[in-house]
């Protein structure tokens, strides 16, 4: 059984009160029992291919193993292992690197198993964000192929790097008035050397670390790594992210990171704080077009690592509140954050933050090789893997991918159009066990809804967001769930976007005109 079966999301209503609609547990369904076609399998392709080109290959002085010591120890190895384990997860093609990307790691760590200076009693932010996506990248090769090298690797930073930080993350400066908060471009720097900290421009990002030390926790089954991430947690808990202009990629990731440790330790309340979080994030730090200001309160740029991000949140949170509201987040996040910031290429660029000084959009660095081009990989696989969810005998399709999909005993073909159009074809290949049903989201901009099987108009149920046939399916049924997506005004979500604009949509898609004289184009009022 290949680990993203057991992949449970467990749905958290009966514990987090009314803040959460009722639901089941949920199961992704697995990547190995999904076979992408359509946009989204095209996506992953170029990205694949852009992360075997020269750049990415492993080889000495070439861009991302250019020099072995640099002021982010382990980020690009980390993120380039990560971005090569998850595409081959998805079940494209061997990722014909990884294996000699892994074979020259250790011969550029220190003695001690890790990359960089040895700065005890210090920790340096940087280094330990780093080694945040080296321990994830490690750690998802490891689930898949269980090598017992790569697990000597990931238990020798945590026994080196990240034991020795205990009772260091709570003096983790968080004062607002104590932290250079105007430093920092597309990559940041060591701004700061504060007591036990040296300290990054990218202010948080030692919650990067956070998350890669919970998936080690989880992966080694290393409960007495819970205090160090317990301390973590009550002081990213303390933070005011906003005052402190807190980078929002490390944002984003550490509450990925509370998603995961809710689960891991059974903390159903960090999913609040979670959502609190993210919320903030919406309204304080997300461009109109759903990218992201790379600080709270500094809209320099976006960054497609932090877009990232906020679609696994936003979807994550709906999994584990059942808020189908967090579901049509993660839509908008995917189609005009992340699909927008994928160049022709298969890479990922920066954009100028629409909203905050003006509503276009621009370009503002055409690649990010350096690490949103390996985040993004990551974007790319998950949107696979999130399309198909198991809800008992229930197949979900929280997205609209075409595939061809294996679920309970059975095979269905999925096409559409969407988001360009509101319709989904499932074809039943084979015939799934008896009481198999099939889910659609219902978005809240849907109109007109209908749904046929074989030409003929078909009740569903309606719960949670979803609507559902459960009738009996048998080979060479074809379903067709078909809804209206007309075009709507939505006022501006950002609470520091500038003033006297709306915004257009049609389904998840925000629309754009040309214009002209470096004036926005004229459009008709809101009736």
């Amino acid at each position: 059984m290949n680990h993203r079966i057991g992949r449970t999301i467990i749905l958290l209503g009966c514990l987090l009160g009314g803040s959460a609609q009722a639901a089941g547990p949920h199961f992704t369904i697995g990547l190995e029992n999904i076979q992408l076609q359509g946009d989204l399998q095209k996506r992953i392709h170029r990205n694949f291919d852009r992360l075997e080109s020269l750049r990415f290959q492993p080889v000495a002085d070439v861009g991302c193993f250019r020099e072995s010591q640099y002021s982010w120890p382990g980020d690009m190895e980390g993120r380039t292992i990560l971005s090569l384990a998850l595409l081959e997860q998805s079940g494209e093609r061997k990722a014909i690197y990884l294996p000699k990307t892994l074979a020259m790691i250790p011969a550029r760590m220190n003695r001690k198993g890790f990359f960089g200076t040895d700065f005890a009693p210090q920790c340096d932010e940087q280094q330990l964000s780093g080694h945040g996506w080296l321990l994830r990248g490690l750690c998802e090769y490891y689930l898949e192929t269980r090598h017992p090298q790569t697990r000597k690797q990931i238990e020798n930073i945590v026994n080196n790097l990240v034991l020795p930080t205990q009772g260091k993350h709570k003096l983790y400066p968080i004062d607002p008035a104590k932290r250079d908060k105007e430093k920092g471009s597309a990559s940041g720097t060591v701004v700061a050397d504060a007591g036990l900290w040296r300290l990054s421009s990218d202010i948080g990002c030692d919650y990067i670390f956070m998350d890669g030390v919970i998936q080690a926790a989880e992966v080694l089954d290393r409960k007495d790594l819970h205090p160090i991430i317990d301390e973590m947690v009550n002081r990213f808990l303390e933070i005011d992210l906003v005052a402190i202009k807190a980078q929002t990629h490390a944002t984003l990731t550490a509450l990925r990171g509370l998603i995961r440790y809710a689960n891991l330790a059974g903390r159903p309340d960090l999913i609040a704080q979670a959502e609190q979080r993210f919320n903030l994030y919406v309204s304080e730090g997300s461009t109109e077009n759903h990218m992201n200001y790379n600080w709270f309160g500094r809209p320099t740029h976006t960054e497609p690592c932090a877009i990232v991000d906020a679609f696994m949140v936003a979807t994550e949170l709906w999994q584990a509140t059942g808020k189908t509201a967090y579901l049509e987040e993660a839509h908008k996040i995917y189609f005009n954050g992340l699909c927008h910031a994928q160049r022709a290429n298969g890479g990922f660029g920066l954009e100028a933050c629409s909203g905050s000084q003006d509503v276009f959009l621009k370009m503002k660095d055409t690649e990010a090789w350096w690490c949103c081009t390996m985040r993004g990989s990551e974007g790319l696989v998950r949107a696979e893997e999130y399309s198909f969810v198991r809800e008992g005998d229930t197949l979900m399709l929280p997205f609209f991918n075409a595939a061809r999909v294996k679920f309970n005993e059975g095979s269905f073909e999925v096409q559409t159009q969407y988001p360009y159009e509101g319709e989904v074809t499932v074809k039943v290949v084979s015939r799934p066990k008896r009481g198999t049903a099939i889910a659609f989201l219902k978005p809240s901009w849907s109109d007109q809804v209908k749904l046929t099987v074989n030409g003929k108009s078909q009740p569903a149920t309606e719960q949670n967001g979803f609507a559902a046939y459960r009738g009996a399916l048998k080979a060479g049924d074809t379903l067709v769930y078909e809804f209206a997506q007309k075009p709507r005004w939505v006022a501006t979500h950002n609470h520091n976007t500038i003033a006297g604009h709306q915004k257009v949509y049609q389904g998840p898609l925000l629309l754009a005109a040309e214009s002209k004289g470096g004036k926005p184009a004229t459009l008709p009022k809101e009736a």
